[in-house]
């Protein structure tokens, strides 16, 4: 089953389709079409020449090449409290055959925060959506929902309103929401993320995912206001440039909520449509790891993860999943068996750290540190580079010692993880092999040098 979503909103249609109904397919469309359905809503007639009816019938056309057999398409702001939405929808069926569902603010704050929750697991904090009709806020603690607002701050409302003035949206949003200070503030919506594309450019961060990307309050309090220098010179990424409310709804929220981090997420309403319609058996899986097994088509029963770990844990400095990390490092590395010996040797890192699945931006970085470490080639200078400036020392460390493992366990048994037939042991801080049989001296060899390694990873932390 193949469903295709698309989402009407103030300044675009959206439009997605997944490869099937479960939660680790991956998308085979995603795009976004502008456009200003408003200009639309105020012609007298609807039946005119428009590039929003174009948009809707090139989606609908890519659709059925799909063969998507169920669509749900949903609008929010636009119409919500428009005057001719009915007759628009009224129009839209008759023309396209296609029903469109108008959704109340709070039922898009809670779409929203589900999808939300569908890339991040762990959301605490307040997540906001800011969209061209209105901004959505949702308190989130340990997957739970709590208070759901829809106010009248988006970035053409803010215009209409003549509401350009940050103590003004300031004082609207502290009204609804008092001055309770949240852990975490997560920005969803075009003109939020945009924002934190460019604080990716404006400061030179060496990772290009928007998903994950976290930012310290300070930093990002620092960044808005060295940006406004920057939007007086009408400096440009990409040939647009930042959107003056969305950016004054931004320090708003810093001033209002006063949260540690600031937390980008590429999964908003979209994602929460499509997961409010997935079976239940698959609202409990783990994304990341479902995401990994369809990309590596891996059998995850084939492997006995704990005994790999039972292993590596005496090796390793305690750190928070460390479990998971080796997990999805095992079934990762897989993907040799899919890559021409003629590709880069940086070929499965560069996967790692530019695929959209949505890693942590520290997973990201391990697992492909870990893939460097465990080929035949040495790390690439720019990862190793890169990982020292954005891991802390404990886990740049960990994840040397779990590529040096994983590379052992491939020596001794193999290409295909199931279970280890070896283990290691710590003797008067020497590491020993303890293998069933008499390996070859060139394989003993290696793995000795390995060891060496980990050995001196090891003593270099302990001092």
């Amino acid at each position: 089953m193949r469903l295709g979503i698309i989402d009407i909103g103030y300044n675009a249609i959206r439009a997605v389709v997944h490869e099937s109904n479960t939660i680790g397919s991956p998308e085979i469309f995603n795009n976004k079409f502008k456009n200003d359905i408003l200009t639309l809503l105020m012609q007298e007639e609807l039946d005119i020449k428009h590039q929003a009816y174009l948009s809707i019938n090139y989606i609908l056309h890519i659709f059925s090449s799909l063969q998507v057999t169920e669509i749900k398409c949903v609008a929010t702001a636009v119409l919500r409290d428009h005057p001719r939405s009915k007759v628009f929808i009224e129009f839209i069926k008759e023309k396209f055959n296609l029903t469109i569902e108008v959704i109340s603010g709070e039922k898009e704050a809670y779409l929203t925060a589900v999808g939300l929750i569908s890339g991040i697991s762990d959301v605490n904090g307040v997540a906001a959506d800011l969209g061209g009709g209105s901004l959505e806020l949702i308190e989130i603690n340990n997957r739970v929902i709590g208070k759901l607002s829809s106010l009248a701050l988006g970035t053409k409302i803010i215009t209409t309103r003549k509401l350009q003035n940050l103590e003004d949206i300031t004082r609207i949003i502290r009204v609804e929401y008092g001055n309770y200070q949240y852990e975490n503030l997560y920005l969803i919506g075009g003109a939020l993320r945009f924002i934190c594309r460019f604080f990716i450019e404006f400061n030179k961060y060496p990772l290009k995912n928007l998903h994950n990307l976290s930012i310290s309050k300070e930093d990002f309090s620092l960044y808005l206001k060295n940006i406004k220098e920057f939007q007086r010179n009408k400096f440009k990424l990409n040939s647009r440039t930042l959107n003056p409310n969305a950016l004054i709804v931004a320090q708003a929220m810093l001033e209002v909520f006063q949260p540690k981090n600031i937390i980008v997420s590429i999964f908003g309403l979209k994602e929460g449509v499509r997961y409010e319609m997935l079976p239940k058996i698959e609202k409990n899986q783990d994304i990341v790891l479902q995401k990994v097994i369809y990309c590596c088509k891996y059998q995850l029963g084939t492997t006995n993860f704990d005994k790999y770990y039972k292993i590596i844990e005496p090796l390793i400095e305690e750190s928070k999943d460390l479990n998971q990390v080796l997990k999805l490092a095992i079934i990762l590395q897989s993907l040799n068996k899919y890559f021409d010996q003629t590709l880069s040797p940086k070929a499965i890192s560069e996967f790692i750290l530019n695929s959209e699945i949505p890693f942590t931006h520290r997973h990201r970085l391990m697992i492909a540190l870990i893939l460097s470490y465990s080929s035949n080639f040495k790390p690439d200078i720019e990862l190793i580079k890169i990982s020292k400036k954005l891991l802390c020392k404990q886990d740049f460390k960990n994840s040397q010692i779990l590529g040096y493992f994983i590379r052992i366990a491939k020596d001794i048994d193999g290409f295909n993880f199931t279970e280890p037939s070896f283990n290691i042991t710590i003797k008067n801080n020497y590491l020993e092999i303890v293998t069933k049989g008499i390996l070859p001296r060139p394989i003993f060899e290696n793995i000795c040098n390995k060891l060496k390694s980990i050995a001196y990873i090891r003593k270099i932390s302990s001092d």
